[in-house]
């Protein structure tokens, strides 16, 4: 079992990095989770252990999962996607009969895979569904699509507004939507999903 001594020091030294990513002060963090600054302090250099509650509240100001503090193996924060090594999915909806291929709705390619604690998800997207009468899903979050390669229709409830190369679209993934490639090629797109203050846990377009 972990010494406790050894855990205050990993918790302090991670609210301690994460502080200086934020580019906030003791004070500011104290103002925003109503702790004493030396209370904070202390934390910060491994002198005590906080309790889950205010390890949550930490956590929770800082938009972080407080399953960070207790991690023993850090990541290194940050990951490089190389052109050309990148893993490719297919993705293919098993609710529709027929040929796979004429079926497949958009291939993903991730960007950022192995990022610790992501609060989006940035890939490229390669639209070929052509097929108007699939209902469009929602999932919350927020997402960003900026059109590289074709032509796009995306519906977004009852609005169709139609993307060409260099267009930008941003909106509510509450929003039922759905793209539609209206080009002979494939669209391909920049797409970022985020869920404002929640990790990721899944792609969904």
């Amino acid at each position: 079992m972990e010494k406790k001594d050894t855990l205050a020091k990993r918790i302090g030294s991670r609210l301690n990095m994460l502080r200086k990513q934020r580019g906030l002060t003791l004070s500011e963090i104290a103002r925003q989770t109503h702790l004493s600054p030396s209370l904070l302090s202390r934390i910060e250099n491994g002198q005590i252990m906080p309790s889950i509650q205010t390890l949550q509240l930490i956590a929770d100001t800082l938009k972080m999962d407080i399953g960070f503090f207790f991690h023993q193996e850090q990541g290194k924060g940050y990951v490089v996607s190389r052109g050309g090594s990148r893993r490719i999915i297919l993705a293919d909806d098993d609710k529709f009969e027929g040929d796979p291929a004429e079926r497949r709705f958009y291939d993903i390619e991730p960007l950022a895979e192995g990022i610790e604690n992501p609060f989006m998800v940035p890939l490229i997207l390669k639209i070929v569904n052509r097929d108007e009468e699939i209902n469009p899903p929602a999932h919350g979050g927020q997402e960003f699509l900026y059109l590289l390669e074709g032509k796009l229709l995306t519906i977004l409830g009852e609005e169709r507004i139609i993307l060409k190369k260099g267009d930008a679209l941003y909106f509510d993934g509450n929003i039922p939507h759905k793209a539609i490639s209206l080009s002979k090629k494939p669209a391909k797109v920049l797409a970022v999903h985020m869920i404002p203050g929640r990790r990721v846990r899944s792609i969904v377009f």
